[in-house]
Order: structure tokens, then sequence, then C-alpha cells
């Protein structure tokens, strides 16, 4: 089992932005050191929270964070061009030494389409025929494609990446033809855990499976990636009193979009369910029922708005002596 985190760098437009990074950074810095195995950044536009681009973001930890694989968690690909997208991370391939992970999704809010003149319709179309567009344009051979979105003619990429064939590719997903196209056009489905619904995960694994069965893909041979919301303290009731505050502002900024207001509504069943606030026993006993589900790469969020770094390392030091040898 591996164990990833979310850089989670979201923070109030009011505030401090370079204490909020320098604190970030120190956090990457102690997971590395940790043993933790991932970190992941964060893809927003015209955001109701300061959110420095993912890009860019990953450069920064390149040399923060010693062996662990660096990913976009997600980059909201119809948003951006294929060619810019293959340039960048075949940048990135080599300048973390083949540690990058291309991690995409969709996207669903809407006044991002609207910033940049993007049908929301069309998204799923953008997608796919961007990340076709990228494996070929990452062989380094000339592409020429009629598209609808990105016709090109005798294009190649002025950077072909450090890793043979490309960056591994995730796509995150949440309905399940989605989840189907993870399958046809992912290297990895990126599971999205925080669903108030017990049934979400198995049923979608379920379709997962049948789909790379149909695309020809050996399924046990994908990684299989989790993002969740976790904290870890002595006990459960500390970790609810230190994290849950915290996460429920988050979740409060988040419900401000039309597409999470359910996010405010169904709060407490995210508590219930989703929400991973406990000891290192109850823990591992949640992470278990991942890892019975398939999931192989469990990456969480170890901090919400407001919460102090010391509090975040904490958790992290906490949860690496005392979960981690149950996994590994």
């Amino acid at each position: 089992m591996k164990f990833g985190i979310m850089a989670s760098h979201q923070y109030p437009h009011a505030d401090d932005l370079g204490k909020h990074l320098s604190d970030l950074f120190g956090t990457v810095e102690t997971a590395a050191e940790l043993g933790y195995d991932s970190v992941w950044t964060i893809n927003h536009f015209g955001s109701n929270l300061a959110t420095p681009q993912p890009i860019s973001m990953m450069a920064s930890l390149i040399p923060r964070t010693g062996e662990m694989t660096l990913g976009t968690g997600i980059l909201l690909l119809p948003l951006f061009h294929p060619v810019h997208v293959a340039e960048e991370f075949a940048t990135l391939d080599h300048l973390s030494g083949g540690r990058v992970v291309l991690g995409v999704g969709a996207g669903y809010r809407e006044n991002e389409f609207a910033a940049f003149g993007v049908d929301p319709d069309s998204r799923f179309r953008r997608l796919d025929e961007s990340l076709r567009l990228i494996r070929e344009l990452w062989t380094g051979e000339v592409v020429n494609h009629d598209g609808e979105f990105y016709p090109l003619h005798d294009a190649t990429i002025g950077i072909t990446p450090l890793t043979p064939g490309g960056p591994p590719i995730w796509v995150g997903a949440g309905g399940k033809k989605a989840v189907r196209r993870a399958a046809r056009l992912g290297d990895a489905w990126y599971a999205p855990g925080n669903s108030p619904s017990k049934r979400f995960l198995p049923e979608h694994v379920a379709v997962y499976d049948e789909a790379l069965v149909e695309f020809g893909k050996d399924s046990g041979a994908v990684e299989r990636p989790v993002g969740v919301e976790l904290y870890c303290a002595p006990t459960n009731e500390q970790a609810v009193e230190e994290a849950l505050p915290h996460a429920r502002t988050e979740y409060s900024t988040y419900a401000e979009y039309p597409a999470l207001r359910w996010q405010r509504d169904r709060f407490d069943e995210l508590v219930v369910n989703t929400l991973m606030l406990g000891s290192p026993e109850y823990l591992i006993e949640r992470i278990s029922a991942l890892r019975d589900q398939g999931f192989n790469h469990v990456i969480f969020r170890p901090g919400w708005l407001g919460m102090p770094a010391d509090k975040v390392r904490a958790s992290l030091r906490l949860f690496a002596a005392e979960v981690f040898p149950a996994f590994r």
C-alpha cells in the first residue's frame, strides 16, 4: 500500500500567500522524510480561494520531495491545449528524473468554462481527444490529426519525455460513464473517496474492472489510487476536535459552487461515511476496507483551511509511525 498527500494549496484571498506556501513546502519536506510515496497539486481557475497553479507548484516541489512521485490531482484538461500539456509534462518528467504523473479530469465549475470560452458540454470530448493527442505527441513522432477541437498538421513537441511513452496518466472520474472512460484512456482511475454513499466505491470499482477487461487491460496490473480526507491523532475524539472545524470551513467554501452545494446539505453524512478523522487503530480499520476493495494507493488531504502547520505535521508523523507498518 502506498500513501500520498494532497499539497492542498488553497487559501483565503486575504491571507499571506508567501507564509502559507512556506508552511506547505515544509510539510511536503516532512512527508518526504517520513517516507510518504507521493504528493499531488490542485488546479482551479478564478477560484473563491487563492489557488497557485499546479504545474508551477510541481516544479517548485521537485527539489523538496526526494523520491516521491509528483502529480496533478487533478489538471482540468479541457481548459488546456494538449500540445501545451505534452510539452510541460515532458519537461517536468526530465526535471524530476521520471517521477511525475499526469492526473486529469473534465472539470465541473461553470465559471471556469465560461472564463475560457469552453462549452462545458464539450468537456468529455475534449478530454478524450486531448489524451489521445498527448500520448501521440509523447512518442516524438510527427502527428497529423484532423480533430474536432485540436487539429494538428506535421506537429511535434520540442522535448520528448524521459519516461518511455511518457508519464503515467491517471483519470479522475465520478460517474459510471466517466469511470469507463478512465479505463479506456488512462493508466489508472483516480477514484474519489468523498461520496457520502457507502455504495459508491464498490459499485464503481465493479464498473472499472469490467471496463478494463473490455478494453484488453490487465486489471491486476493497474495502480489503484483513491483520494480521501484523513487526519490522525492519538484518539478519535482528539482527531475530530482538531480537524472537524477546519474541514467544515473548507467544505462550506466548496459548497459555494452550484455543483457542490450538496456537500453543505449532506456534510453530516460526509463526516460519518467519508472523513477519516481518528486514531491510528481507527484509520487502520478504514484503510483496510479500502485495501479489501482493491485500492493500493491512498492519497489524502492532511489538513484543511486554517489548520496550523504543526497540527498537520503531527498527524503525518503519527500516521507514518503507527499506520504505515500495518500496510508495508
